[in-house]
């Protein structure tokens, strides 16, 4: 590994606070409409995209799902609690993003998110001029753990994929990082790693500002 060329983030749950929103209002939205969904079954479509996450509930649930009603009643609360300020940012964003800026590493984010939904989000959080550019979910035909977004991101800055970090929570989006051959690194949210996810990571670190001790050790 040379020094690092980009750092890609996820969005939900790595640089928003939004995982635990998602759930409350999954869990409310769902039983709202007569579905019987539990919160392991919600945890289950962290970092799936909008079309992987309608395949999962179908089969979850084994009965056709009103998903209109369902994902816009849940984005409707969403969008609410972003125009609120209800949303943190997690610790030690700020930090990272100065110190890459600094040091002239490209950071880009790379969401299962739709990209209005995305930059709408980011944008209320008064963060998205701090990213070069979004690669989001209606911009790619697979999505994680395929890792087809990542490797866009990386095509489109001319970056070495083994000389990119990916900042994940979700398991999905770490499995898509491997398979780009780039470097893996997890910071829990909901999700705890297990022996899988353990054993293709990079590292595990508690939050966004313990990548810049990473980033200072592949200076040397």
């Amino acid at each position: 590994m040379q020094k690092i060329e980009l750092v890609i983030f996820d969005m939900d749950g790595l640089i928003l606070d939004t995982e635990k929103l998602y759930l409350e209002f999954g869990l409310e939205v769902f039983k709202d409409f007569g579905y019987n969904v539990t919160e392991e079954a919600i945890l289950g479509t962290v970092g799936l995209n909008e079309e992987s996450t309608k395949a999962y509930y179908t089969e979850y649930l084994g009965k056709p799902v009103n998903f209109e009603g369902v994902f816009q009643a849940i984005d409707e609360k969403l969008l609410s609690a972003s125009i609120n300020k209800e949303i943190g940012i997690k610790k030690g964003f700020f930090e990272l993003a100065d110190y890459l800026e600094k040091n002239n590493i490209k950071k880009v984010v790379a969401t299962s998110s739709k990209r209005e939904k995305a930059e709408f989000m980011l944008k209320n959080a008064e963060i998205l001029h701090r990213f070069d550019f979004l690669v989001c979910s209606d911009e790619v035909k697979r999505g994680k753990p395929d890792p087809e977004i990542f490797l866009k991101a990386a095509e489109r800055l001319k970056a070495d994929v083994r000389n990119t970090i990916v900042l994940e929570d979700s398991y999905n989006g770490l499995r898509a990082a491997k398979s780009a051959d780039m470097i893996p690194v997890m910071i829990p949210d909901l999700l705890e790693s297990n022996d899988e996810i353990s054993e293709l990571i990079y590292k595990e670190i508690k939050n966004l500002e313990d990548v810049i001790e990473i980033l200072e050790f592949h200076k040397k």
